[in-house]
């Protein structure tokens, strides 16, 4: 209690010009993130890490246990939408940090709280300048909902636009996956320097006022960087980078440990690549998810599996990302950011971690591949690390090899966020250690087990895919997602490929036009066998899944012809950005760029730009295909 008390003094004190962080009267919202309590510095907290791991076993048990054999029928869904808040006064374009403020006002849930095109969630998240909205009811499993998709998320922008404007009149919310500014001098409002001696992310680019000041993320943060033993560190490559230049992923990994040892505050230490210092680089961006109810454990296993192919296919199709501190990528998705930006392993950690918490899923899971060695095997082709501990204790228990395999990886990770007087909790009661451990590994999937209070059953939330500027867009991405849900696990398809393609696969969607330019590995349904193919073909070939997809949509009987006409209009526009027709939004912003008049040509966004940039985010976020007097026509066609 003493070291947990002493740290919140600290950080009290460190973090004073912290937007509203620990003043009278500023309590944080509502918004399932409500402990303001402190968890302990790392240097207390890595005492109790065995423990922790331990506990986090015994809570998954005790879930497991007691609902392995659960069935669920009325199945329930719902998405999640990152919302970023602007400054666009004077002609600037700056992060505005008033998220805690907007959340005050909005408290938990708004609106009638009975139907989702009038009703909205609200979370905290990492930055202070992000919004969470999710649906509120959750959608049904009709494919009607499909139709409530956009009306809901229309409605969620205009309500959380009304509160932020009630907190400051130059505020727009805008849907893009990255602020372009965010590590420019002068790119918050109010204004604020970086600390590179201060106690959270020390950036030299980045101030730590763009964190949330909930005491999760700013400890959070800080036990990031002591536990690595040095600040995070990632590196985009530029446009225009030499082919001389590029550095590879072990490269990558290395150079916050070589910058360190020079004791480096350069902007731009690593020639032509974008330096990002702080873990607000990668989780200040924004992303599109959804969460899915399944009947049982192995439908909701059966699910991820072929979730985790879909992924980068997701994530190619999505791609809007092509700015970053204010430079242009070479790269068109927020993951690389995201995935180096939060790479906690220490030094001695690169060679026995193969990657960071925040890469792509590891594993595949399915109870027919734990039943099933050799297939198993093959699919399951990359060595990764597990904490023996764990899976001893959970194969013990009485759950399956693969699935204890599948705890024990991600139980290879350290707890971050250890609260000393929750470490003596009834494991058959409560399941915190388990859910730090499990809500800090991001991949582009994520299985959930049911919670402790058994609320909700079996969940598998897809995750990849950056956000839209629009809500037809947004809409767009999760109502083809849901259909390809419920098509999937009714006719069980089987999209496995190796796990190590899927890996490959989720390079390649970050690459430049990757979803009309690159090949990506894909299951041949005749041969069975893998092979590269382009996502024109992966979509709309022999057999494609959009092929599939309006098969089972004709033979499934309960989709009106609206929804399905709805459904055909979302998969058209993926169809046409993989074919090269329509842009993605990446591509498309990078033609706003060029074709605006204060751009120089040399890879520096203006700041007229980013303003007019947000402003058209802001002033077209509901526009739709073929919309007279349109602005977005070559975006939406």
């Amino acid at each position: 209690q003493g070291s947990s008390a002493l740290h919140a003094s600290v950080f009290a004190c460190a973090h004073a010009r912290v937007r509203g962080a620990f003043s009278a009267g500023a309590a944080m919202p509502e918004t399932n993130i409500t402990d303001v309590r402190v968890p302990l510095p790392w240097e207390v907290a890595v005492q109790h890490v065995e423990l922790a791991k331990r506990k986090a076993a015994d809570q998954f048990l005790a879930i497991w246990r007691a609902n392995k054999d659960r069935e669920d029928s009325e199945l329930r869904w719902g998405e999640e939408v990152e919302y970023t808040l602007v400054s666009l006064a004077d002609g600037g374009a700056c992060a505005a940090l008033c998220a805690d403020e907007v959340l005050r006002r909005l408290g938990p849930e708004t609106g009638s709280g009975e139907d989702p095109r009038s009703s909205a969630g609200w979370r905290t998240e990492y930055g202070n300048m992000m919004v969470e909205g999710v649906t509120q009811p959750a959608f049904t499993w009709s494919l009607e909902d499909i139709l409530l998709i956009e009306e809901s998320l229309v409605w969620r922008r205009k309500e959380l636009a009304r509160v932020a404007k009630e907190v400051d009149g130059e505020v727009e919310v805008v849907t893009l996956s990255a602020f372009p500014l965010l590590g420019v001098p002068g790119c918050t409002a109010p204004a604020a320097e970086p600390s590179p001696d201060g106690v959270v992310s020390q950036s030299v680019l980045c101030p730590d006022e763009a964190t949330s000041p909930h005491p999760r993320y700013q400890t959070f943060t800080a036990n990031y960087r002591k536990r690595k033993g040095c600040k995070v560190g990632a590196l985009a490559p530029r446009e225009g980078i030499l082919s001389e230049q590029r550095l590879s992923a072990d490269e990558v990994a290395q150079m916050p440990f070589d910058l360190a040892r020079r004791q480096s505050r350069e902007r731009d230490p690593v020639p032509g690549h974008i330096y990002m210092d702080s873990q607000a680089f990668g989780a200040c961006n924004c992303c599109m998810q959804a969460t899915f109810l399944t009947r049982n454990l192995d439908e909701a296993r059966f699910l991820t599996d072929q979730f985790l192919v879909l992924a980068p296919i997701f994530l190619a199709l999505s791609a809007s990302t092509p700015f970053l501190r204010g430079l242009v990528a070479d790269t068109d998705t927020r993951w690389p950011t995201f995935k180096q930006s939060w790479d906690d392993r220490s030094v001695e950690e690169l060679g026995t971690l193969r990657n960071s918490r925040t890469s792509a899923n590891d594993f595949y899971i399915g109870a027919g591949l734990a039943a099933d060695t050799q297939a198993c095997a093959a699919a399951n082709d990359v060595e990764v690390p597990i904490h023996e501990p764990t899976l001893t204790r959970l194969v013990e228990g009485g759950v399956d090899e693969l699935m204890s395999r599948h705890v024990a990886h991600l139980l290879a990770r350290d707890p971050l966020m250890v609260f000393d007087d929750r470490l003596d909790i009834d494991d058959t009661k409560e399941a915190d250690h388990w859910e730090q451990i499990q809500s800090t590994n991001w991949g582009t999937v994520r299985f959930k087990p049911p919670p402790c209070t058994g609320s909700i059953g079996w969940r598998v939330e897809f995750r990849s895919p950056d956000v839209q500027l629009t809500d037809f867009e947004n809409a767009a991405v999760v109502g083809v997602i849901r259909a390809l849900a419920q098509a999937i696990v009714e006719e069980r398809w089987d999209l496995i490929i190796p796990i190590s393609l899927c890996d490959a696969n989720d390079d390649i969607s970050a690459s430049r036009n990757a979803a009309s330019s690159s090949l990506f590995w894909f299951r041949d349904f005749s041969s069975g066998e893998a092979k590269q193919q382009p996502l024109r073909d992966i979509l709309a070939g022999p057999n494609g899944l959009f092929v599939r997809l309006r098969g089972w949509l004709d033979r499934h009987g309960s989709c009106s012809a609206e929804a399905h006409k709805r459904l055909e209009v979302y998969m058209m526009l993926f169809e046409k950005r993989a074919s090269g027709a329509l842009p993605t939004p990446a591509s498309f912003l990078r033609d706003q760029l060029k074709g605006h008049p204060e751009y120089k040509g040399d890879g520096v966004l203006p700041v007229a730009f980013v303003h007019s940039l947000c402003a058209l985010a802001a002033r077209a976020s509901g526009e739709r295909p073929g919309q007279p007097g349109g602005e977005l026509g070559g975006l939406l066609g």
